[in-house]
């Protein structure tokens, strides 16, 4: 009987056992998910986070935060849509245990915190809007700021391994992140974008 049950539900596309979550917020389906999924995160989080046990922990928490945020979310393609979860995660957990900022280490430059968690935000979004505004506006951007935004933002990195990869100084790494975000944010007023809420 067990073994009908589950030979059944994995016949399932994403989505229909999406539906049937959302319909009755049961976490078996959930599960169900998680466990299609499960290669992808322990590989991904493994990537980011390069330490076995910390990359389980991010695991089972990306989880849970699906489980939660599941429930209500309009979710047309689920893989997409849960990579963004998992990417997302796991940039907070590398930056909370690298424990840099990205605004306070500039030279001469000091933005609120709340203000550059805005702006984060922009990077962290998973709607194909936001992704869309990225794009537009990094083209916009010189070169090497938009290659140290993308590596900071989007890759998780820290100065010092932007600083390896692009051969560049820490200085120049810092300079190219602070004066690409604030052309950044010209750019999101010039495309109507009053506050950068709008979009997170």
């Amino acid at each position: 009987m067990i073994l009908k049950l589950l030979r059944k539900y994995t016949q399932l596309s994403d989505e229909q056992i999406v539906e049937k979550y959302q319909s009755g917020h049961d976490v078996y389906y959930a599960a169900l998910l998680f466990e299609r999924y499960n290669e992808m995160t322990v590989s991904l989080a493994l990537s980011y986070l390069k330490n076995e046990t910390d990359a389980e922990d991010a695991v089972m928490e990306s989880f849970e935060i699906m489980v939660a945020d599941l429930k209500k979310a309009k979710v047309k393609n689920f893989g997409g849509w849960y990579y963004s979860v998992v990417r997302n995660h796991l940039l907070k957990v590398k930056r909370k245990r690298e424990k840099h900022s990205s605004v306070d280490l500039v030279e001469g430059y000091h933005d609120s915190a709340g203000e550059d968690t805005k702006f984060e935000s922009i990077f962290n979004d998973d709607q194909t809007d936001g992704d869309k505004l990225i794009d537009e506006s990094l083209k916009e951007l010189k070169p090497m700021q938009a290659k140290c935004l993308q590596l900071f933002y989007l890759d998780g990195k820290s100065y010092k391994e932007i600083v390896s990869e692009l051969k560049i100084s820490e200085k120049e790494v810092k300079s190219h992140v602070q004066n690409g975000k604030r052309k950044m944010k010209i750019i999101l007023e010039n495309k109507n974008v009053k506050s950068i809420d709008e979009i997170s």
